[in-house]
């Protein structure tokens, strides 16, 4: 390959094509050394780990107050994550990729409208999810606003799937409360729409629920997921959603 680079080859075309054959693998092979080490260099010291890190440490798979630095590291999370060696699987809202994931307990860690709107009336939400492997699921949202009185839980069932390889979506079809006189939440939300005792605030509540449970609230695109983390849109009110697997 010398005679070529420095023009001083003296063969025939032929030989001079089957030269040139010869340096299309090391000129490709440079090209993938090159592309890799940028692409290490954009992903660097990765950027889940920075975030949970910037968490509350007595709040670790709690709502965290909204932050400059815990918003810009989950920006970055969603960036470098859906690089080669970012951590994040491919296709996240396909039910191949997430249904290994999925199943167990989930909770929001990061969600600056839910801090932001509890602030506002000096309250406290917590939310979990219990995501199954036959594809059903209930959420529990903890209450807590003193100011009003106001102690206990919003639960909501339903079932989980596809609408394709960057969408979920999330079909609730039941909705029920626990409320307490106080905020020992000693005894937990009810579990399922079952264990509720009948009345007319639980018929109420099941009518307002599903009135609410409107296709705007059934799919949210999925920015970032992994055995541990999962970062997606509610697009209805323009705010981003951030869960960590507890187990």
């Amino acid at each position: 390959l010398k005679g070529v680079q420095d023009e001083t080859f003296s063969g025939s075309i032929s030989d001079y094509i089957t030269v040139m054959e010869g340096f299309a693998p090391v000129c490709r092979r440079r090209k993938e050394v090159i592309v890799s080490a940028v692409q290490a260099a954009a992903v660097g010291e990765k950027p889940k780990s920075k975030f949970l890190e910037a968490l509350d440490p007595d709040r670790p798979y709690d709502l965290n107050a909204r932050s400059e630095t815990r918003t810009q590291l989950l920006n970055e999370v969603i960036l470098k994550g859906s690089l080669p060696g970012g951590g994040g699987l491919s296709n996240p809202g396909s039910v191949r990729s997430f249904s290994s994931v999925a199943p167990g307990t989930w909770r929001v860690v990061y969600a600056p409208h839910m801090t932001i709107m509890a602030g506002l009336f000096q309250g406290e939400f917590s939310v979990q999810y219990d995501l199954e492997e036959n594809g059903t699921l209930t959420s529990h949202a903890k209450y807590k606003f003193p100011l009003f009185n106001l102690h206990g839980y919003l639960s909501t069932s339903g079932t989980y799937g596809s609408v394709n390889d960057d969408v979920c979506r999330v079909d609730f079809d039941e909705a029920w409360i626990r409320s307490f006189d106080d905020d020992s939440f000693e005894q937990g939300p009810y579990s399922d729409i079952g264990s509720v005792p009948n009345s007319i605030m639980k018929s109420l509540v099941r009518i307002i629920g599903r009135a609410l449970f409107i296709e705007p609230f059934a799919v949210f695109p999925v920015s970032y997921l992994d055995d541990e983390l999962i970062v997606f849109d509610f697009e209805l009110l323009g705010t981003r959603i951030c869960a960590r697997k507890e187990s």
